[in-house]
């Protein structure tokens, strides 16, 4: 809101030259603000009115019952002080006339007062399980409206309590609530909280009391007294009382009392127990009451019991001869003191056996030994409230009586163990107690005292009892008893016996009482009780165990089986294979005992054996092994296979081999090896091998590679086989052609084959113009003329045989003939173009085509294949 004087500013600033229009201002609004005020009682309050009129003149003012202070105000705003505000609600009235026109607006003022006191009302012991009353006196305090009291334990919220009241003015508050105490209360802190709540208008008050600590008891049974029933005078007795189930039990007040005396007590707690002890004297006969009284917190219980308490003295036990000689009579009396009380009952007897009963009963008997140490008794028996009190006196018979050495107490047979603490016993019988003495060859010797046995304490004892009725002699044999011990002389630890000869494994112990003794080999019993033929498997370490009662001990006996020597396939084999060039030794063992001597020779020289040597060729040979010992003798023949991988050579596999075509023929080619290699040949480039025995065709020729396989290797070879057969013209080739016309060059070729290759041989027309090449295969005739005309004949030979063909040539002239290999020639020329690819061509083609055409005897003769050297240097020419 706006303040009145701001507000009065704005609005003269507004107005000022404004020449108003008379009285009329037109409407208005009246503000008051506060428009609600929260005010503490008795508290002051300003209250600003203003008006939104136009009219300067205009005046406002304040309507209330409230006292007012002191006041401002300018135009259009009154600003009124209200002090010592008592009235609990109120609605003072803003109002201002403009123009003539009166409006007003109210202010609501409420007041409060916080509380003078908050007093928490509770009793601060409570009993577990109780439900108590809480209360929250909350003095002097308004708007009861506005007003919450709760109530906190522990710092949590246990209950709340929302007054709502509508009644205005200050009053005192009372809130209750209900609360049954727990465990977990114990401890806590309880208190009441208050919040007078006037927001928005006014503050949040709060206000707590001062808290109290609760303690919060368990204690759901009375205790427990535990006291004896019955207690006689002048005697103390333990008494205790207890009480569980309680909280806190270290609290607890225990208190114990005998009639009205108190009693010093102990108190001990254990978790939810305490528990108190005293000891009492009871001083006087009669019934006394014991009380025990547990207090906790606001709870005591009390418990009561009573105690019988007598007097009651002994009986009294008499013998008329307290040490009767053994074979008299004596008397046993049971009376009680002239001072027990009346009603007392006697009983005379031994252990459970009742001998006599009455007010004094007695007993007469005549002693033997057997009475001597009898423990007699008299009871008293006297009735104590709901039950028996039982007094006893209890006196031993002594028997007097000469002395005895029986067999029970001083035994006639002793057996000692060795190495044990042994005492001689001898214990006579007779009252009063005799003396024994005891001797062993005349030595004296400790009767009762513990010794360590030897073998030496064995033997006879002398003892003598005495006392002063008598005296008594006995003997005593001692038998001291020992464990088994086996030496040298009784198991010798080492034997050696002979195959196949009667033995006895004698295996004697030292011992009392006489041992057993058991003796195994490999974990298997051996009988050493007779004699046994004996084996090789007879050798070997025994364990020998003697055995008694005392103990056992144990000994190895180490038996040696000797034989003669022996030798089979596994020690000595009889058959070696060795490889060349490896390292081998020659071993050969014997099997005997002691372990024989072997020696291997062979044509007189010794051999030796077991170092390795490179083995040669010469070593297969058979040696003759001998293995002796003590025993005998044994021979062995040992025979060495040397073994060497495949070998060749020209002698075994010629590397050149000739064959005559159609004969039955093998390739001979053999290997040397151990074991017999196996020898196979392939043809180089096929797959063909040749095995065995075949008939021989030219197609055999060639090399080949034979590879010879043993277990210990290969060797190769390379052979070239050549197949030779007859010759035979194949044909008589005429070049160029088989016509021929005079003045032309002509060739005769004889295609022949043969191995080896044949020679050529010609019958044929004599003439000067004869050429043969260097073979003598072809006949060249240059510049052909009628002589030439006629048969020719080829022969053709190797050193299996000749063969024969001939062909007859007809020399014709004719002139067409020629023009025909003019014009022939002028086309090659032309197509060549030129002089330097005509020579070029003659130079790289013609002269290296086969003899195929006969052109004429000019430059282009190189065409007709003719090799004969005048031509081919004319070729080389170009010319």
């Amino acid at each position: 809101m706006m303040h009145p004087r701001k507000y009065q500013d704005d609005v003269l600033h507004t107005c000022k030259g404004y020449d108003f229009p008379g009285p009329a201002w037109g409407a208005f609004e009246v503000d008051v603000w506060p428009v609600e005020a929260v005010v503490p009682f008795g508290g002051t309050l300003q209250l600003n009115c203003s008006t939104t009129c136009l009219d300067p003149s205009t005046r406002g003012s304040l309507e209330t019952s409230l006292t007012k202070g002191q006041s401002k105000n300018g135009t259009g705003w009154v600003a009124m002080e209200l002090v010592d505000v008592t009235e609990w609600e109120s609605s003072p009235l803003c109002y201002f006339n403009c123009g003539g026109t009166k409006k007003t607006t109210a202010a609501r003022i409420s007041l409060y007062r916080v509380p003078e006191q908050v007093i928490l009302e509770l009793p601060p012991v409570l009993e577990e399980g109780k439900t108590y009353p809480v209360t929250c006196w909350v003095s002097n305090v308004a708007p009861m409206r506005n007003l919450t009291v709760t109530l906190h334990l522990g710092g949590k919220v246990l209950h709340a309590n929302i007054q709502g009241d509508p009644r205005v003015g200050a009053t005192n508050i009372t809130a209750t609530f209900n609360m049954t105490a727990q465990h977990g209360y114990h401890g806590q802190d309880i208190a009441c909280h208050t919040e007078l709540d006037l927001r928005p208008h006014g503050p949040l008050l709060k206000n707590t009391s001062a808290p109290i600590n609760l303690s919060v008891y368990t204690f759901p049974a009375a205790p427990q007294l535990r006291a004896p029933h019955r207690v006689e005078a002048d005697t103390e007795a333990n008494v205790s009382c207890w009480a569980s189930g309680i909280f806190p039990a270290v609290v607890a007040q225990v208190s114990l009392r005998l009639g009205n005396q108190s009693l010093e007590v102990s108190i001990a707690t254990s978790g939810d127990m305490v528990t108190a002890q005293a000891t009492v004297r009871f001083l006087e006969p009669g019934k006394q009451e014991l009380h025990c009284t547990v207090s906790m917190g606001p709870v005591t219980r009390a418990t009561e019991g009573r105690v019988d308490v007598y007097r009651f003295p002994a009986p009294i036990l008499e013998l008329s001869d307290p040490e009767p000689l053994v074979g008299t009579n004596v008397t046993l009396t049971c009376h009680s003191p002239a001072t027990n009380p009346p009603g007392v009952w006697l009983q005379l007897h031994e252990a459970e056996q009742i001998l006599a009963s009455g007010s004094q009963p007695q007993l007469q008997l005549m002693v033997h030994k057997g009475d001597h140490g009898r423990q007699f008794m008299c009871d008293a028996n006297l009735t104590v409230g709901s039950g028996t009190v039982v007094k006893r006196t209890s006196a031993q018979l002594t028997v007097r009586s000469p002395p005895e050495l029986p067999e029970a107490s001083c035994p006639s047979t002793l057996t000692w163990v060795e190495g044990t603490q042994r005492a001689l016993h001898c214990v006579a019988t007779g009252v009063p107690a005799p003396a024994v003495a005891c001797s062993k060859d005349g030595m004296e010797q400790q009767v009762g005292t513990e010794l360590q046995v030897t073998r030496d304490h064995a033997g006879t004892y002398i003892c003598h009892a005495s006392n002063a009725l008598g005296t008594q002699n006995h003997n005593i044999m001692v038998h001291v008893e020992y464990p088994p011990q086996m030496d040298d002389a009784g198991c010798p630890p080492q034997r050696t016996w002979l195959e196949g000869q009667q033995q006895q494994l004698v295996c004697v112990a030292d011992a009392n009482p006489k041992a057993n003794v058991v003796c195994s080999l490999d974990g298997q019993p051996y009988d050493i009780t007779q004699k046994q033929g004996t084996m090789r498997g007879q050798a070997g370490i025994y364990q020998c165990r003697a055995t008694n009662t005392h103990g056992s001990t144990a000994r190895n006996v180490t038996v040696r089986v000797e034989y003669g020597p022996e030798m089979d396939d596994t020690s000595c084999p009889q058959n070696w294979t060795w490889v060349e060039g490896l390292e081998e030794a020659l071993t050969c063992k014997a099997q005997g005992n002691p372990t024989p001597s072997i020696t291997c020779s062979w044509n007189g020289q010794h051999q030796a054996l077991e170092v390795p040597q490179l083995v040669t060729r010469e070593q297969n040979r058979t040696y003759m092994c001998i293995a002796a010992n003590h025993h005998g003798n044994v021979t062995r023949a040992v025979s060495v296979r040397v073994e060497y991988k495949p070998h060749m050579d020209e002698l075994s596999c010629p590397s050149h081999q000739t064959w005559l075509e159609g004969t039955e023929l093998a390739l001979a080619c053999k290997a040397d090896g151990e074991p017999p290699a196996w020898v196979q040949c392939t043809q180089d480039g096929t797959m063909r091998t040749l095995t065995g025995y075949h008939n021989a065709s030219r197609n055999d020729s060639g090399l080949y590679s034979c590879m010879a396989t043993n277990s210990h290797g290969s060797a190769q070879r390379a052979v070239t086989v050549q197949v030779d057969y007859s010759p035979v013209v194949l044909a008589l080739d005429v070049q160029p052609s088989p016509t021929v016309l005079q003045g032309s060059d002509f060739s005769i070729h004889c295609s022949a084959e043969g191995s080896p290759v044949p020679t050529y041989s010609w019958v044929l027309p004599v003439a000067p113009n004869l050429n043969y090449s260097a073979d003598n295969s072809t006949v060249m005739i240059l510049g052909a003329g009628a002589h030439n005309s006629g048969s020719y004949v080829c022969t053709v030979a190797n050193s299996y045989g000749s063969h024969i063909r001939n062909i007859t040539i007809q020399v014709a002239r004719g002139w067409q003939y020629d023009l025909t290999v003019v014009a022939i020639v002028v086309v090659v020329v032309l197509a060549l173009v030129g002089t330097g690819g005509f020579i070029y061509y003659l130079k790289t083609t013609a002269c290296k085509k086969a003899p195929s055409e006969d052109v004429g005897v000019t430059a282009v003769s190189c065409l007709w294949g003719t090799w004969n050297k005048p031509r081919r240097e004319l070729c080389r020419a170009g010319t």
